[in-house]
């Protein structure tokens, strides 16, 4: 902070320096400070979607969603396309879309990386990778997993592993995409907070049951909700109920072998609470269009 703050004193005309150290001291919890740099990146820049956005997102932190909402909207109007501040303002007025934007789930993580371990686990108690492989492990049949796919892996806290190097490939692509085009031949896919930036599964499920070569098992963790379906959070993030969830087991022919609510993580000293789902599923078989074989 002090070599930014004397930079900014070195450069007083530039705006990306307050914009960057508002960045700063959102992360800190510093969030008055935050506001202030982002006004004064705006005083000398007032075209400046992206210190409007950020702004907006500290604003939210400080519990003012109509300051925020206003926030937004200055950046939208500046950048019409700007997936960020679009997203933000779903969720703080209400209006559930189907999921979150690429570009915004992107730039949360790219922004969050480099403390998300520590921020998540030790600060905010995050155990629902842990969790989620000990019900694996109680359900499992025989004495290996075999192939799993950790669908949006993050930083690998699902990986059992004391290193990093944890998995056999890594691949940077859509989750939708990936599932469409990838040869699927896994017993396990394993996804841990990441339905909390999608809200309509059906395609998920559907690609799944589809295009996997064998039986297999889904388990996953959502952000629970009592509502019906699914919901947009003002935090930006999609609840599910379990309701919605065996909507989709339904239509799509899945089994739920598991399922339990916890404690997913703290959201300003309380928790939030989790779903936790196993679900089994065979291969769809091709239709044989009534041949004799």
């Amino acid at each position: 902070m002090e070599a930014g703050e004397a930079l900014e004193k070195q450069f007083p005309n530039t705006p990306y320096i307050p914009n960057l150290l508002g960045v700063v001291n959102t992360g800190l919890g510093r969030l008055e400070q935050a506001v202030a740099g982002f006004e004064k990146a705006l005083a000398i820049k007032p075209d400046y979607a992206a210190a409007y956005n950020n702004m907006g997102g500290a604003l939210m932190d400080k519990a003012e969603p109509d300051a925020a909402i206003e926030s937004f909207k200055m950046a939208l109007k500046i950048k019409p396309d700007y997936a960020n501040p679009k997203h933000l303002i779903a969720a703080l007025t209400g209006s559930t879309t189907a999921t979150a934007p690429r570009v915004y789930v992107e730039s949360l993580f790219d922004n969050y990386a480099f403390r998300f371990d520590t921020s998540l686990v030790q600060k905010l108690n995050y155990k629902i990778p842990e969790a989620l492989a000990q019900i694996i492990l109680t359900n499992k049949t025989g004495s290996s997993l075999g192939p799993i796919l950790d669908l949006g892996c993050g930083t690998g806290l699902a990986g059992v592993a004391r290193q990093k190097n944890i998995y056999d490939r890594l691949i940077h692509i859509d989750l939708i995409e990936y599932l469409s085009s990838a040869d699927l031949d896994f017993d396990y896919f394993v996804s841990t907070d990441v339905f909390v930036y999608i809200g309509e599964l059906s395609d998920v499920f559907h690609l799944i049951k589809s295009r996997n070569k064998r039986a297999g098992r889904l388990a996953f963790s959502t952000e629970h909700t009592e509502k019906e379906g699914y919901f947009l959070e003002t935090s930006g993030r999609y609840s599910h109920s379990k309701a919605y969830i065996e909507e989709l087991c339904e239509k799509f022919e899945y089994k739920i072998s598991h399922f339990s609510t916890t404690k997913l993580r703290k959201e300003k000293k309380s928790y939030l609470t989790g779903g936790l789902y196993l679900l089994d599923f065979a291969p769809k078989p091709y239709p044989d269009h009534g041949r004799d074989y």
